[in-house]
């Protein structure tokens, strides 16, 4: 298949990078009027096979003036600036909450811990929202995942995860989201998240953002009724792996990553096991009477948001007695996205590694179809980050552990554009093992300042939240204060994502810390 021209475009930059122990970042970004917003992170521990460590070096001469706070943003269509009760710029609730409650409450604000004020219908009300400081860490009181767990045990009795990491592997364990980000339906879906030895949960779980508040939308199975053979590695059902083996080709189109056991009908609901999703899952509101979440991971499978069924998974190319990464299989690091123009869903990399190619596939899981190295393959690809908005795609990629180019991709035209990316005076000597890959970092392309938001771990550092600017394509940290988390997961995937609507980035850390949020105006 053409994979499109590569054009280098040779850009140095200056940018921001937040510290993760001082301090995080944000930023903002648009996407298309009402199209799919997936923040796509894939990851590798591969990369390099160097046993030195590197230090980064700018290439060029970077400005002595670093912005390493939050960027703002402002308005210039000559109407006032309302006020809000803590002094930052704020909404004009009088002339309607555009997509937020209507009610009087405004919650609470300590320090930078704040409690949203609802309203009758669990709105988030406009005054509340309101009060929110701009620019910060600001930490949603009452949003931790696993505040989930009563509710799940009250309704399953009986219900436990077999995991070693129980609510806390559900986000922590490579496990990304897919995001709705249009106007007023901001939310997020956390699916079979955990895999492995870490969780057991296969439940499907909802962040609503004009409510600030998870929900189950799909009750995880009734762990009870398991046999006592499927431990350690929740990823492999046993019953499900032994009919498999034993019968390659079978009828049912049965693989080992879902709920299957011939002698048990009760347990056998053909949905998927938790796993490690990395940036697979995309939602797509287009598909289905109110949209479906996509998943590459393993196999190819459709999740439908109005009926939370799962419908039966697709081996890509038909490849069921010789599933392999060349045939298709993807089983680690992979990125998923959306081309609205074509109808079909793209996922990178299988799991071949140096052989590493994309596939795609159409809404409903005919029409496999090779891509190859597009906009990526081989290591590159299993070591990048992405972020989609709209028909374009944009790509970090990660050399060895260190952010080393941003291409920014054309889905409508398959054109990519390459920019090599500078480290500025705040980033410059930041040292890097070859050997460590990049493992769980994430992108947020933030339109309005020209800016994108990420991560990465230098040696000694700790995670380190950083700014690219899009104007001179340079690394800088930015020192963001706030109420930032006491535990931090590196393994952010796309558990971050910026609502163009709401003018915030939302970070979705473990099950055990509230999301946090940077609300920017």
């Amino acid at each position: 298949m053409t994979t499109g021209t590569m054009v280098r475009a040779g850009c140095w930059v200056l940018g921001l990078v937040a510290a993760c122990n001082g301090g995080g970042g944000g930023g903002t970004g648009t996407a298309s009027d009402g199209a799919t917003s997936t923040t796509v992170a894939s990851t590798s521990a591969g990369g390099e096979t160097s046993s030195d460590v590197t230090s980064s070096s700018g290439g060029s001469e970077s400005s002595g003036n670093v912005t390493t706070g939050v960027p703002t943003t402002s308005t210039t269509d000559g109407g006032e600036t309302t006020t809000s009760s803590t002094g930052v710029p704020g909404l004009d609730c009088d002339g309607g909450p555009d997509g937020w409650g209507a009610g009087d409450d405004v919650g609470m604000l300590d320090g930078d811990a704040w409690t949203p004020g609802r309203d009758g219908d669990g709105r988030v009300n406009c005054v509340s929202w309101q009060t929110v400081p701009l620019g910060r860490w600001v930490r949603v009181v009452g949003t931790r995942l696993d505040a989930l767990d009563a509710e799940v045990k009250a309704a399953i009795p009986g219900w436990s995860d077999r995991g070693n990491e129980d609510w806390h592997g559900v986000l922590a364990d490579w496990v990304g989201m897919a995001w709705d980000t249009r106007k007023g339906t901001e939310r997020g879906w956390v699916t079979v998240g955990g895999g492995h030895d870490g969780s057991s949960n296969d439940g499907v779980y909802r962040l609503d953002l004009r409510d600030m508040k998870w929900n189950i939308e799909r009750m995880p199975s009734d762990s009870s009724k398991w046999p006592d053979s499927y431990s350690a590695n929740f990823t492999n059902f046993n019953p499900a792996v032994a009919y498999y083996e034993n019968n390659p080709e079978n009828p049912e189109g049965v693989y080992s990553d879902e709920f299957f056991d011939p002698d048990d009908p009760e347990i056998s609901s053909r949905t998927p096991t938790s796993r490690h999703t990395y940036g697979s899952t995309v939602f797509v509101p287009e598909l289905g009477n109110a949209g479906k979440i996509l998943m590459g991971c393993r196999r190819y499978w459709e999740y439908d948001v109005e009926t939370a069924t799962w419908a039966l998974p697709k081996f890509p190319f038909d490849a069921a007695a010789n599933y392999s990464g060349e045939t298709g299989y993807t089983g680690e690091n992979m990125n998923g996205w959306w081309n609205a123009a074509e109808g079909r869903y793209y996922v990178s990399a299988t799991q071949n590694y140096n052989q590493s190619q994309t596939w795609s596939v159409l809404a409903g899981g005919t029409d496999f179809r090779w891509e190859g190295g597009y906009p990526t393959g081989g290591w590159t690809a299993l070591s990048t980050a992405q972020d989609q908005r709209g028909q374009t795609l944009h790509s970090l990629v990660y050399e060895g552990g260190r952010p080393h180019q941003l291409l920014v991709t054309d889905i409508d035209t398959r054109e990519v554009v390459s920019h090599d990316l500078a480290y500025g005076p705040s980033t410059d000597g930041l040292m890097f093992d070859p050997q460590g890959g990049s493992d769980g970092g994430t992108l947020a392309h933030v339109a309005e300042t020209g800016q994108y938001l990420t991560n990465f771990y230098p040696v000694g550092e700790g995670m380190l939240w950083a700014w690219i600017d899009e104007a001179t394509w340079t690394l800088e940290r930015a020192q963001i204060e706030g109420d930032y988390p006491t535990e931090v997961n590196f393994n952010t995937e796309t558990k971050l994502e910026y609502f163009p609507e709401m003018h915030a980035i939302v970070w979705v850390n473990v099950g055990e810390e509230d999301i946090r949020l940077i609300r920017l105006q």
